[in-house]
């Protein structure tokens, strides 16, 4: 039989720190829906990111089903979420919603961001 050691309390606070909290989620119709309707956007071939200056950071994520079935959205929005958590500080002081249109792969959406980033 084999232990398996546990992590320490070390790395689950770093672990806590890059993750993403409920509190940074996008919740709420009207903020939404006002994200969408007066929101700055940057346009790639496979993914619009639609932004407001904002005290607060949130994000949403959606996928558009032309992507495909909710299998290939799902990993879509997976792949936006861990990108975002691990850039984070690109998008400090914004209200952020990733719109993937088409296929994403992690390497290009971290391409993205950092064109963002240049381009904001």
């Amino acid at each position: 039989m084999t232990f398996v050691k546990r992590a320490s309390n070390k790395n689950i606070n770093t672990v806590k720190q890059l993750g993403l909290d409920k509190t940074e989620r996008l919740k709420g119709k009207q903020i939404i829906k006002k994200l969408f309707s007066t929101g700055r956007r940057f346009h790639t071939s496979n993914l619009t990111i639609i932004y407001l200056p904002s005290d607060k950071n949130a994000t949403g994520f959606v996928a558009s089903k032309r992507i495909g079935g909710a299998v290939k959205r799902n990993r879509v929005k997976r792949i936006l979420r861990e990108a975002y958590r691990m850039n984070k500080d690109n998008f400090k002081g914004l209200k952020v919603i990733f719109y993937a249109r088409g296929p994403l792969k992690f390497n290009e959406v971290v391409d993205i961001f950092k064109t963002f980033q240049e381009g904001k």
